[in-house]
């Protein structure tokens, strides 16, 4: 068990370095190629459009919507969560899934921002951010592998249909809703929500195949609570 836990580890960090130099190259592209194109074009058509649609209402909608996936929110939910789910399953694989699914997005996100920079949309922002961090967007990413990551152990942990149904539709509905308000907001390029969702769907579908399909598990029998509700048949291993 050890050399395997051994092997995820080393896929892993070559999973990170893979994704981390994909978004960066994408980065330097979309900087010193791209915007000088339709994307760039695209971009600004696209937020001189949303500044003329700004109402005293959609500034307070956009900004609740956006609270959905601010660091702030984001460390506090997953500091609880994988307490939670660490205590509630008695494995280690589920929360150390959602931990390193949505932590290492935020470390990837951070240094990818800083090497790339790239300037907030021209028009006035609501709030206050870095200038140069539009590149990618890390709040789209981090509701895609924090609550994307939530619909998948949905999925693998339990038969409650409901439950699997609820937070798969918050996985679908909320990254695009704080994308669009984070757009509305002024911080953030159309590209740029949609790099923020390669970064996080490409890493989410990373850390659910390293860390859920084949993590070790000790050779010991289900405990009793388990019985009460199996699992999902399937190759997961948590």
């Amino acid at each position: 068990m050890q050399r395997s836990w051994s092997w995820i580890a080393v896929r892993l960090v070559a999973a990170c370095a893979v994704v981390f130099l994909v978004m960066w190259g994408l980065g330097k592209l979309l900087t010193h190629v791209l915007v000088h194109g339709w994307v760039g074009h695209t971009d600004d058509s696209i937020e001189r459009g949303l500044l003329a649609d700004r109402t005293p209402f959609w500034n307070t909608v956009t900004k609740a919507v956006t609270w959905l996936a601010e660091p702030l929110t984001v460390e506090v939910a997953l500091v609880v969560l994988v307490v939670a789910i660490a205590v509630a399953t008695r494995r280690l694989a589920p929360a150390l899934f959602l931990a390193l699914t949505v932590g290492i997005e935020s470390g990837i996100y951070f240094v990818v921002s800083t090497l790339d920079h790239r300037p907030r949309p021209s028009i006035p922002r609501l709030g206050i951010g870095d200038p140069v961090a539009s590149y990618p967007s890390g709040h789209v990413a981090a509701s895609i592998c924090l609550y994307g990551g939530l619909a998948v152990l949905a999925w693998v942990l339990t038969r409650r249909r409901a439950l699997q149904v609820t937070l798969t539709v918050l996985a679908v509905v909320i990254p695009p809703a704080v994308g669009l308000c984070r757009m509305y907001r002024g911080f953030h390029h159309l590209s740029d929500v949609i790099a923020g969702a390669i970064l996080g769907l490409v890493w989410l579908t990373a850390t659910t195949r390293i860390l859920l399909l084949r993590a070790p598990q000790p050779a010991t029998r289900r405990a009793p609570a388990d019985a009460a509700e199996p699992r999902p048949a399937g190759r997961f291993a948590v």
